[in-house]
């Protein structure tokens, strides 16, 4: 799991000039990635994944990881792309000791704070800065 997220990454990030196709990468094409010390709350983790798909999905052009989430014992695999991404898989158990939640995104013309900041503001206990609703609203599909 870690030698899949690691390559994922360099190859997104050291291109070779000489086979570079521009009809398949530009300038806004990079790969982001995500790592998170203490496990997810799981629906907040969800709706941030929804919302993302929702809003940036044709720029989110690829997405995988492995997520420590909240009340689970074993890590879940996510990957996807663009609007679709597969049902969350749980592992029987973690790869190595590292329990940390690791993802890769390869997106186009999204800064990688927004993924960073946006994905911590939901994980963060939105219930204590006053967003739980506001939240459940965009969720649901409907008008703040």
């Amino acid at each position: 799991m870690r030698r899949w997220l690691a390559d994922e990454a360099y190859h997104a990030g050291h291109h070779h000039h000489h086979r570079h196709d521009v009809n398949r990468h530009n300038d806004g094409i990079r790969a982001t990635c995500l790592t998170f010390d203490t496990p997810l709350e799981p629906l907040a983790f969800d709706r941030w994944l929804g919302l993302l798909t929702m809003f940036k999905g044709a720029d989110l052009l690829r997405g995988k990881g492995i997520v420590n989430l909240a009340g689970h014992d074993a890590p879940v695999v996510v990957h996807g792309v663009q609007h679709v991404f597969h049902p969350p898989v749980e592992l029987e158990r973690w790869p190595s000791d590292d329990r940390r939640t690791r993802m890769v995104f390869i997106t186009r013309d999204i800064d990688p704070e927004e993924l960073r900041g946006t994905l911590a503001l939901m994980t963060m206990g939105l219930s204590d800065i006053g967003l739980q609703g506001l939240v459940e609203s965009v969720a649901a599909g409907m008008p703040a």
